[in-house]
């Protein structure tokens, strides 16, 4: 008998453990879940460095928008130079100029509006010679 005392004693100490360990990992803050967002750019071709203008809407009230064109392995944040932040209006939408990055080559890349709380919207744009 003395040995199933030890046991069981032995297993819910093993278990106390497992719930003190594993107790961090529950408050650990969830990602946001995408939701879906629309982002367009006019003109939807042009040149390497033309000029363009990003719009877009059905992001969150408030939500912050990260603007990535990648170029092959290079990524490159649009509609930040004359803001620091694209930040969504009460509406959920916003409007930023930029640029085609220079030296794009002719081709067709993917832009990804991404916001803080979970928005995502995407468009592909057309660089030309």
């Amino acid at each position: 008998m003395p040995d199933s005392k030890f046991s069981y004693m032995h297993i819910v100490i093993v278990l106390i453990c497992c719930l003190i360990m594993a107790s961090p990992l529950a408050c650990v803050p969830k990602a946001p879940k995408e939701r879906p967002a629309n982002l367009i750019i006019e003109p939807a071709k042009g040149k390497a460095g033309a000029m363009i203008k990003i719009k877009g809407s059905n992001f969150l009230p408030g939500e912050e928008v990260e603007i990535i064109m990648a170029v092959g392995v290079i990524q490159h944040s649009l509609g930040t130079e004359k803001v620091e932040v694209i930040i969504a209006d009460k509406n959920g939408a916003f409007e930023v100029g930029s640029g085609i990055p220079v030296k794009t080559p002719p081709g067709v890349y993917k832009v990804v509006g991404t916001g803080n709380k979970g928005s995502v919207g995407i468009f592909n744009i057309e660089a030309i010679k």
